[in-house]
C-alpha cells in the first residue's frame, strides 16, 4: 500500500497534468476565440459593404423608373398622336 507521502506526489502529478492540459485549452480556446472574433468583425464589413450596395441599387432603380415612366408618357403621346393622324388619313389612297 503507498505511503501518504507516495499518494501525495501522485495527487499534485495528476494535478500538475490537469493544468497543463487545462491550461493547453484555455489558449486553445483563447486563439479560437480570437479568430472567430476577427471573422465576425470582418464579415461584419462585409454586411456594412453590402447594405451600402444595396441603398445604391435602390437608387439607381429609383431613377430608373422614373425614366421608365417619362419613356412610357412620351410613348403614350406619340400613339395619340398617330391615332389621331391615322384616322385623319383616307382609307385608301
Amino acid at each position: 500500500m503507498p505511503t501518504q507521502e507516495e499518494r501525495l506526489t501522485t495527487l499534485e502529478q495528476a494535478f500538475t497534468k490537469f493544468q497543463k492540459e487545462t491550461t493547453k485549452y484555455i489558449q486553445e480556446t483563447d486563439e479560437n476565440i480570437t479568430i472567430l472574433l476577427g471573422v465576425i468583425r470582418h464579415q461584419g464589413q462585409d454586411i456594412k459593404r453590402i447594405a451600402q450596395h444595396l441603398e445604391t441599387i435602390d437608387e439607381h432603380l429609383e431613377s430608373m423608373d422614373e425614366r421608365f415612366n417619362r419613356v412610357e408618357t412620351t410613348l403614350n403621346e406619340h400613339t395619340a398622336l398617330l391615332t389621331q393622324i391615322l384616322a385623319r388619313l383616307p382609307e385608301k389612297p
